[in-house]
């Protein structure tokens, strides 16, 4: 960790892998904020230097943005991200993916509400081009009839199998929040220090719902806030990323380690929690294919909740884990 710290100062987190052109489209948008950030750390897991040269670009400099490189091989998104942080002198922590672009006020309106409180931990933007995760009918029946939850009283919220939504319709004012995004959260250095960073147990690259474990973590230290005010665009650019089915793997294989390790939950509700998600999921992934007569990558999505399914098994055999 770098210990020479600026106060007030804002360390731009990217962590990237092949998408020179979504990376430019993200620091052309930190350019143009209202409030400047200190420094952007680029962490980059690509093969080719297509993405270096873009970081490296004196168009930055000369713009008044100071971008900085680390390389990490192979890639991780844990892995770049702590490499990154582990280079940062800010105070604040502004955790973005490649693929978004920043509203010109979204820097300003994320740091003016972390540091109005203390007891604020992390900021959390809106988005302008897509919608909260909400509940599909299945997951309402569960919300309803088994944790006996009043209609809408799970927004915000991390319930069950680590099951996260978000607001509906978006609030007008700063609302809390149980979780968090890695492509558009700023954090307290100090709440990050405090919570013990990222874990680091995840299964393949792609590290699926590490944001929802940073989250859980920082929740123990203060408060997470959505922020309306500000927004950014998250455009989800192909390259980089892994299979569908290695994609589901870790998913559902993630959702038990956070469970086990970060929740504390035995070896039993988590298990149960991981064959509840990948019933219901499951059936849900059918019965959307069946409906519109198109496969979407649900055989593949199977295939991966199966392999995690296996492999959290083995994991609990091999180890002599009791309930």
């Amino acid at each position: 960790m770098n210990d020479f710290l600026y106060p007030g100062a804002i360390s731009v987190i990217i962590p990237t892998i092949g998408r020179p052109d979504s990376l430019r489209r993200l620091l052309d948008s930190l350019c143009l904020q209202s409030v400047k950030v200190f420094e952007v750390i680029v962490a980059d897991g690509s093969v080719t230097g297509e993405t270096a040269a873009v970081a490296s670009d004196v168009c930055w400099r000369e713009a008044g943005l100071v971008v900085k490189q680390v390389y990490v091989q192979p890639p991780n998104a844990v892995r770049q991200r702590q490499a990154a942080i582990a280079l940062a002198a800010g105070e604040y922590f502004l955790l973005l993916d490649d693929d978004v672009a920043l509203e010109s006020d979204c820097v300003a309106q994320m740091v003016k509400l972390l540091g109005d409180d203390a007891g604020t931990v992390a900021v959390f933007a809106d988005f302008t081009n897509q919608s909260w995760p909400m509940p599909t009918r299945a997951w309402r029946m569960y919300l309803r009839f088994v944790l006996r939850m009043p209609e809408d009283a799970w927004q915000g919220r991390v319930v069950g199998p680590l099951l996260r939504f978000g607001y509906k319709p978006t609030p007008k004012e700063p609302m809390t929040i149980e979780w968090l995004g890695t492509c558009n959260t700023m954090i307290r250095r100090s709440a990050y220090d405090k919570a013990g960073g990222f874990s680091d147990f995840f299964l393949h690259r792609c590290t699926m719902n590490e944001d929802v474990d940073l989250g859980l973590k920082l929740n123990q230290v203060g408060r997470i806030l959505f922020c309306p005010m500000a927004r950014l665009g998250h455009y989800h650019a192909p390259g980089g990323r892994v299979s569908t089915r290695v994609a589901a793997e870790d998913d559902l294989y993630n959702r038990y380690l956070i469970m086990r390790q970060t929740q504390k939950r035995s070896v039993g509700a988590a298990f149960g929690f991981v064959l509840l998600y990948f019933v219901v999921e499951t059936a849900s992934n059918f019965g959307g294919c069946l409906r519109r007569l198109k496969a979407n990558g649900v055989l593949a999505r199977t295939t991966g909740r199966l392999c995690a399914v296996v492999k959290i098994l083995l994991s609990i055999c091999s180890r002599g884990e009791q309930s």
